[in-house]
């Protein structure tokens, strides 16, 4: 069994189709074809079988994926021995952002990322919801996606490094009549319009299994820093003052300054994590690590 066979195989279930797979390492399409041919005489099974335009990778494909994707990369791996250790990160990253977190804190982080990875093409695209970006990962249209959520499980997907806990917290204006008050209910949060977020956002949906969740006045707006925003504008206006909800490191800007205050209450069973994920047949390429490393020191090393 060739490896670079076996580096092709991974190509393939990366790419979703052999047309791509070729693309990507610059092979003819019947190069391809070949290659998986002898493969999958060598196990005497199929390695995947087509849906329309694209290829499902079949049961004996994923399990031989567990051991070729290591292989492949051991293989890149020992063709550094001996060679120059302070390689420079180049080609590209697609970056999959949850649009909550889109803000000061992910722009310090981008910012950082590429002053120290100057050769690296950056792809920053945002979603509203996790699904929606797990989903882009496996037709392969991101390379990472940074989320907001309970810890992801599903068996297809990796975390790189480890998971950040976040709190979610009701935010009022500095002169908002609950603003610095001790011992805030829910009841006296809720005398308030409410400023709420995507419905589709896993702390809404928490939110929404309370028995007490009827505001004042329901003002849904998508985006989170146009809610924190009218959260800083209404403060002043007594009773019809509205509350933002959103989580710590979207509102970071706005406590820093003091033009936001997080209200005396923890919203029950809505801790979040922020969770790096790619998908398990991804090969982690430079600038993906780049990123991964980036984000604490036990963040993964491979590639």
């Amino acid at each position: 069994m060739e490896i670079r066979n076996l580096n092709t195989f991974t190509k393939v279930a990366e790419a979703g189709s052999l047309s791509g797979a070729a693309r990507a390492l610059g092979y003819a399409q019947s190069t391809v074809t070949m290659q998986m041919q002898q493969l999958e005489q060598e196990l005497g099974a199929p390695l995947y079988e087509r849906v329309g335009k694209k290829i499902r990778i079949t049961q004996a494909g994923q399990s031989l994926l567990t051991y070729a994707v290591p292989i492949v990369r051991m293989s890149q791996e020992a063709l550094l021995v001996g060679k120059e250790q302070s390689r420079v990160v180049d080609g590209s990253l697609r970056l999959g952002v949850l649009e909550v977190l889109a803000g000061e804190q992910m722009a310090a982080r981008t910012n950082r990322y590429l002053q120290e990875n100057p050769q690296v093409e950056l792809a920053l695209l945002t979603e509203p919801d996790s699904r929606s970006l797990a989903n882009m990962l496996r037709h392969n249209e991101i390379d990472l996606m940074v989320t907001l959520d309970h810890p992801v499980s599903d068996a297809d997907l990796v975390h790189a490094g480890e998971d950040i806990p976040e709190e979610i917290r009701f935010y009022a204006a500095k002169d908002h009549p609950l603003a610095g008050s001790h011992g805030v209910g829910l009841a006296d949060i809720l005398a308030y319009p409410l400023i709420r977020g995507d419905e589709c956002l896993p702390y809404e949906q928490e939110l929404e299994k309370l028995k007490e969740k009827k505001a004042a006045r329901q003002i849904r707006v998508q985006n989170q820093d146009l809610a924190l925003r009218m959260a800083v504008m209404q403060g002043g206006r007594g009773k019809e003052g509205g509350l933002a909800i959103a989580p710590e490191s979207a509102a970071q800007e706005y406590t820093k300054d003091g033009r936001l205050t997080p209200l005396d209450y923890r919203i029950p069973g809505c801790r979040m994590w922020q969770q790096t994920i790619y998908h398990r047949n991804k090969w982690l390429t430079r600038a993906m690590n780049a990123w991964i490393a980036m984000e604490g020191p036990e963040a993964e090393e491979t590639g």
